[in-house]
Order: structure tokens, then sequence, then C-alpha cells
């Protein structure tokens, strides 16, 4: 297609809420925007892809995205600068040699279906313009349980190692697990695949001219000197290696939170043609390097308009929402297996079988995290649910926060901890009491060699991503320290950027500074309210808090920091309520406090906006005390 006859590119935002999916690719398909790709291409991948895409297929909104990816891309391969292009004899290549490679279940190959070709198309067709190499550096596919990642991930291995590049010399490849049990169950279907092929018309001459021998630990081609390894994510050993293509099983099991992975990748950089795949089912601990990439490459898929990381590929079958738990009909999308007439009935009745079982345990969240692929916050003990808090998250511009009510909670740092500012804005939404939530966080490094990548790892929180949103400052001076001028001079700053009207400062009684009594001196119209931090005082806005959440009426931006400190809180419980368990200092639950704070007096706007006005001195029984008088009488001890 020439210059003068390219068709313009039409991208996208999904992530806007008035922009939607499957209306926008109807509208486009309609107009015959698709028509060229259509024609030209017939590969499984193009054809799964419509399928998904005209409701023909039922599929997760994220299978969705990554079609209407894949055909959008294929008109910009064709018509724009577009740096890559779709090769069909590669993917021709790959699945010619799934119809020959066997499954280790059954002894022999068995058909694909059309999802698991549309993995392999997208997987090894698309390429590099420049140079022809595979466009996507990083793979993550995840389904739920027993449908066929494993199949998929052997016929990978196997191809690269065989066929891809079979003249390579000195090359390192690597299948790695969380630890050494299940590396073991994975690599006996490797040597498994390998021991079949060399039985196969075909291999087995192949195998023999390559002198390729398996043991316990190896794939090694005595030709090439080329190996497969076998390695596991707690054993950290993966300095001294480039692997051309490595494969990560399990990927969402916390073991994988050691940086295994960045050593796995890092060591890739120079090596031509390499790809890395990370395979995994949903795990229940949602605080791990396999959600956060979910998380980020979610971003990636709706955001068609932005080219900033198109080396990398999510394919991710999935429940949309937790109340498919209660609709067989649905569970396609997490089992696409279902979709295969000879096991169907066998798949859905041992699913259904599986879920009535963990229903009458008490345990549904287990079926429903490995059965249907959900990440679930499964902890007795949990604050809130997942789904709760992800259903909260906002556009940046869909809440705007100037010239508002507001009530603020300060948790001050101790140690390694953030210092928190913490903002609720309380506003009433189609009749309901609504609120807005806030937060900025200052992270200290000296309890981490002052290095915030430490940091980052200890804590589970990508700072410097944080920073760059405007959610957190990075201490800058030589210690590391938290720099109380500095928190101090931003609140300032932020009020009256928004002219914020703060109905009240709330803050711990216990955990009062110097930078109260500063506040108090520069704000004098705003009301500084100390807070005893026991479950006498906190049960009531920790269980408001709660409740809006569940009745989805919180609103926040998709700030890192909040999400995370939201899924780790839990509960503590006594005779007098509940409160979150300042004890478990691991789970960086700084703003979490920050906001019960702010909740204990935001929850009373709807009916006493003014209730923290002074009252006539004579009826203030505070009256002519000063901020640190107020905040001794709060912290001598009562009899109770």
């Amino acid at each position: 297609m020439t210059s003068k006859s390219r068709q313009k590119v039409q991208e996208f935002d999904f992530s806007k809420r008035d922009t939607k999916l499957l209306p926008t690719f109807n509208h486009l398909l309609n107009d015959g925007y698709f028509n060229d790709v259509i024609n030209k291409y017939k590969d499984p991948a193009t054809r799964y892809a419509i399928k998904v895409l005209t409701d023909n297929q039922m599929a997760c909104y994220k299978i969705q995205l990554a079609c209407f990816r894949h055909l959008n891309d294929l008109v910009r391969a064709d018509n724009s600068d577009f740096d890559y292009y779709y090769d069909l004899d590669k993917c021709r290549e790959i699945l010619n040699f799934a119809k020959l490679c066997p499954d280790v279940s059954a002894n022999k190959p068995i058909p694909l279906l059309l999802f698991q070709q549309f993995q392999l198309c997208l997987i090894q067709g698309w390429r590099a313009k420049q140079d022809k190499q595979k466009r996507f550096t990083y793979v993550l596919l995840s389904e739920a349980r027993t449908n066929g990642k494993t199949y998929v991930s052997n016929i990978l291995l196997a191809y690269n190692f065989l066929i891809e590049n079979p003249d390579s010399y000195n090359q390192d490849n690597l299948y790695s697990a969380p630890v050494d049990k299940q590396s073991k169950k994975g690599w006996r279907y490797i040597r498994q695949t390998f021991r079949l092929l060399s039985e196969t018309a075909g291999f087995k001459k192949l195998i023999k001219q390559q002198g390729i021998d398996t043991n316990d630990d190896l794939v090694k081609s005595k030709k090439t000197l080329s190996n497969l390894i076998r390695l596991t994510a707690n054993s950290g050993q993966f300095d001294s290696y480039h692997f051309l293509l490595a494969v990560i099983d399990e990927y969402g099991d916390p073991q994988w939170d050691n940086g295994s992975m960045a050593k796995i990748t890092s060591g890739q950089v120079q090596t031509k043609n390499h790809q890395t795949i990370a395979v995994s089912t949903a795990y229940g601990n949602s605080n791990c390097p396999m959600y956060q990439d979910e998380k980020r490459l979610l971003e990636v898929l709706q955001k068609d308009n932005n080219r900033e990381e198109d080396s990398s590929l999510m394919l991710d079958w999935e429940q949309d929402n937790i109340d498919e738990t209660d609709k067989p009909d649905t569970w396609v999308k997490s089992n696409p297996l279902l979709d295969l007439p000879s096991i169907h009935d066998t798949l859905l009745k041992g699913l259904t079988d599986e879920k009535n079982k963990q229903a009458k345990s008490g345990e549904i969240y287990k079926f429903q995290n490995r059965n249907l692929n959900m990440w679930l916050a499964t902890s007795v003990n949990r604050y809130l649910q997942l789904d709760d808090i992800q259903a909260a998250i906002i556009a940046n511009d869909e809440f705007d926060m100037t010239g508002r009510d507001c009530y603020v909670g300060f948790d001050l740092s101790r140690f390694s901890d953030d210092t928190a500012l913490a903002f609720v804005f309380p506003h009433e939404k189609d009749g309901q009491k609504n609120y807005f939530l806030y937060q900025h966080s200052f992270v200290p490094t000296a309890r981490t060699q002052k290095s915030i990548e430490l940091k980052s790892e200890k804590d589970g929180i990508n700072y410097i991503n944080a920073e760059s949103k405007g959610f957190c400052n990075i201490a800058k001076n030589q210690w590391g320290e938290i720099d109380e001028e500095t928190v101090g001079n931003w609140f300032i700053d932020f009020i009256q950027k928004y002219q914020l009207h703060v109905k009240a400062f709330v803050y711990d009684a216990y955990g009062a500074s110097t930078l109260v009594d500063w506040w108090a001196r520069q704000l004098p119209e705003v009301q500084f309210v100390p807070l005893r931090q026991g479950t006498l005082s906190l049960d009531s806005p920790t269980n408001a808090l709660r409740k809006a959440f569940e009745t989805h009426r919180i609103s926040m931006l998709d700030d890192p920091i909040l999400q995370y400190s939201l899924t780790n809180a839990v509960i503590a419980e006594n005779n007098y309520g509940v409160k979150i368990d300042k004890e478990v200092r691991t789970a960086k639950i700084d703003c979490v406090d920050a906001i019960i704070n702010a909740m204990s007096e935001a929850i009373y706007w709807f009916v006493d906006p003014n209730r923290n006005k002074p009252e006539p001195t004579k009826n203030n029984p505070f009256a002519g005390w000063t901020q640190q008088q107020i905040t001794d009488f709060y912290t001598n001890d009562f009899s109770f």
C-alpha cells in the first residue's frame, strides 16, 4: 500500500468512561475500517479476535482488549510507521510444529483450540520491522487451572530449542518455578515432551543429529552446546545467564517477589530475539509481581493510543465479576477449554462440584481464585475485598477537589514507616453519602541503606512510579529521613492550591509533634482534633469506611500506595470494637490509618458540617488552651 492510499489509523483510550470497547469496535467494523485486515489476514489469531469482538465468542474484558489491540495493530502495521509487522509464515511454522508436538497427558499431539492458536500466533507472529526479531519480549499468560497452559509453554520451549534456533551456539534457555518441588513437576512434563519427540518421525533424526540429551535439570545439545535448564525462584541463581527464552511458571506465587524476575530480564537485554513468558493462575495473595504486572498491562491495553509498552503482551482469561461465580454459562471466560465439546461436560461438572464443595466449607474464595482465575483478598481478618478497592478507582478528571470541604488525617512516621496525609471529601451523589479519598506519603530511605529501590522491594510498592504520579515525596536529604519542614510546607501549599475548606485536621494524640503545633499556628481557621487510637475511638470510622467501600460509595485515584495499603489492612478486635491492626507493620498501612483518622470526623459532615467550629468561650472547656495543652489532655491515662 502506497503512502497516498494509506488508511488513517484511529486510536482510542478505553480507560475513559465515555469510550466503550465493543461499541467502538462495532462502529469501526460497520464503517469498513477493518475490511482490509479481514480480507488479508485469515490466520487463527485474527479469526479469534473478530469472533470475540463480534460477540460470537464469550471472553472477558482483558481478552477483548487484547483482540482489539491485535486488529488495530494490523491496521497500524499496514498503514503507518508502526515498528512491527505480523508474519503469517511464523504463525504457520509454530502451528505446524504444534500439530506434531505431543501432549504429555495424552502421549500424542492433540488439536489446539482457537484460543490456543491465538496465543501461539501472537507470541510468535508479531515481529519488529527493523530486524525481524520477536516483538513481544515479555508475555504474561494466565488462565484458570487445568486449561492447557503447560501444553502451550512446552510447545514454545521445544520449538525454540529444536526449530527456531537449531544453529545457535551456547544459548541458554530457562524453565523456572517458585520452588524445587514445583519445578520438578513442570520439568517432568518437559522431559517427557522431548522423549516423545525423539520417538516421532521427523524429529527423531533431528534430535539425534543435535545430540540432545535430557536429565533431571538440563536439556543439552552436544552439537551446539545450547541448554534448557531448570532453576527455581527461591534459588535466585540467574545472574550469570542471558536467556534466549525464559518460561516462568506459577508466576503468581509470592516467591517471585524476591527480585528474581528482574535478574532474568536484565540478563536478556543484549540477547537477540529473546523472550520471557510468565505463566500462572491467580494466587490468593495479590501482593506479588504478577498482580502488579496485570494492572500495568491492563492500562497498556486500554490506552490503544499509547506506544510506551508495545513490546509486552498480556493474555489473561478471567472472570469479569465476582457475581459470575453463580453463572456457569460465563465460566468459559476463565476456562476457555470449556469450548472443547469432548471435555465440556466433564470439565463443567468438575468445576460445579468444586464450587459446591468450597461453598459448603465456607471457602468459596478458593474456587473463585483457582478455578475462575480471580485475584481476591482472602485473609480471614482482611479489612476490605480487593474487588471493592478496584471498583473505587476513577479517572484523574472525574472528581474536582477545588474549593470543597474536606477532612484531613495525619499519620506520623516511626522508624521505617511512611508519613501520610490523607484527605477525605464527603459529598452527595445520586442522593447517597459518598467519599473521595486522596493521600500523599513522605517516604524515608534511612532504614534501607538510603536506597529507594531497596525500600520499594521491601515494602512491595513502586515508590518511584508513585512519586512520578504525584502521590508521594521520596526523602532527598543525605540521611534519608523525612524532613518535617517539607511535610509542613507541602500541606499548606496543597490546601492553598485547591482552596480547600478543611473542616477538621485529625491526628494521633500520642503521635503529635511540633509539626502539628506549627500547622495550628499557621492555620488558625482549621480545627485540630486529637484522636485516641483505641478501638473505642476508631470502631465507628473503621466500620463506616468499610461499609462505604462495600456499597460502592468510595472513589479514589489510581494511587499504588493507597491501593496497596487498603489491600493489606487487617482488623484487630476486642470488646470495645474493631480497628486497623497497627502491629502488622510490614503491611504499610500508614495512609489507611490517616484515612481512618479523617473519617472519624468526615462521617458527621452530612448532618453537622460545622461541628468542630469553636463554641463561645463560656461553653468551650478548652477556651484559652494551646494546641499542646489540648493534646496533653487527650494523652493522659484514664481509668478505663
